[in-house]
């Protein structure tokens, strides 16, 4: 397999501090350059990686010679990059939420599948070895009939009001941060074919963006799905799966970094277990699967999740009671 060649559109945190170390890293990436509206920050960021500073997300985008961009920008930058990464013949890895509605994520697939390119949302959490086991005690029956399944992904206030996640302009908000993950989870784990059918989120008179909120999911078999997210909370980072005999907790379901040695409880009728599981690098194994679905031509299936995270995105907003404080 060879090497993909990665431009980095920004200096972002996540940028910097997990995914240019990840490409680093990987031996089926070769990191080429950040581009940056600050030459300084972006000629600082790029030493740091021994790789090239460019001036002007274009300048990246008119490269002959990378074949992947990865974009942390803020969700109201997303469709504009995405759209031109794709269309100069890149494929996409963005953080998400990947658009602010559907119909820019019904677009950007679109192009993505006339230019013949992989455009993915960086959900790595999908790609971490716990989920594996979690879904193998459900296939063999361990906690029975599958219920009911719940997720929760909270934390306090972010300590700058100038934090990009409070600006509406530039598509900020809980429900497309923290709330996005307890959707995809629901995906992830549980299947396709989740409905939002009510669902509630709490606005910021002052910011003007949702804080926190909840929402109510349902399948065609009849099993749902709690979730509950936001910016003002205690932390929480899980999900649990409720079945007929028993119950199963991930309890760093999101953020379980390299190194850290996720813990799983699997609770029955006269039973508690907690189990250590061994670290894992989910972002590692993220970019193993971007290798793969190059090397493959295989991209149709981040495709319909990428529509299907934005259209339950897009019911909650359309079912959504709001509420103003």
């Amino acid at each position: 397999m060879s090497q993909l060649r990665v431009g980095i559109l920004g200096c972002a945190n996540i940028a910097v501090r997990s995914l240019a170390p990840a490409f680093q890293e990987h031996k089926f990436f070769d990191l080429i350059a950040f581009a940056g509206r600050d030459i300084s920050k972006t000629t600082d960021t790029s030493k740091r990686f021994n790789c090239e500073a460019l001036s002007s997300y274009q300048e990246m985008i008119d490269r002959t010679d990378i074949d992947l961009v990865y974009i942390p920008l803020p969700n109201a930058l997303h469709y504009e990059w995405i759209i031109k990464a794709l269309q100069s013949g890149k494929h996409v890895l963005c953080e998400k939420s990947l658009g602010c509605n559907y119909e820019e994520v019904e677009v950007m697939v679109s192009e993505a599948r006339k230019n013949g390119k992989l455009l993915i949302e960086n959900f790595q959490f999908r790609f971490h070895s716990q989920h594996r086991f979690v879904k193998k005690l459900l296939n063999d029956g361990e906690i029975g009939e599958i219920r009911c399944f719940r997720s929760s992904f909270g934390f306090p206030p972010f300590p700058s009001p100038d934090n990009i996640r409070y600006d509406k302009e530039l598509g900020g908000g809980a429900l497309l941060d923290a709330g996005a993950y307890t959707i995809k989870a629901t995906q992830f784990m549980m299947g396709d074919g989740f409905e939002v059918k009510a669902a509630s989120l709490h606005t910021s008179k002052e910011r003007n963006v949702d804080i926190y909120g909840g929402i109510y999911m349902q399948n065609s078999i009849g099993q749902i799905s709690e979730l509950s997210f936001g910016f003002d909370n205690y932390y929480q980072c899980n999900y649990e799966i409720w079945g007929s005999k028993g119950k199963v907790t991930a309890t760093r379901a999101f953020t379980a970094a390299p190194g850290i040695q996720p813990t799983v409880l699997i609770e029955k009728q006269g039973s508690n277990d907690s189990i250590v599981l061994p670290a894992d690098d989910h972002f590692s194994n993220l970019l193993t699967h971007i290798a793969q679905c190059v090397e493959s031509n295989n991209f149709e299936n981040e495709n319909l999740q990428n529509l299907q995270q934005a259209f339950n995105i897009e019911q909650v907003r359309n079912l959504s009671n709001k509420h103003f404080y």
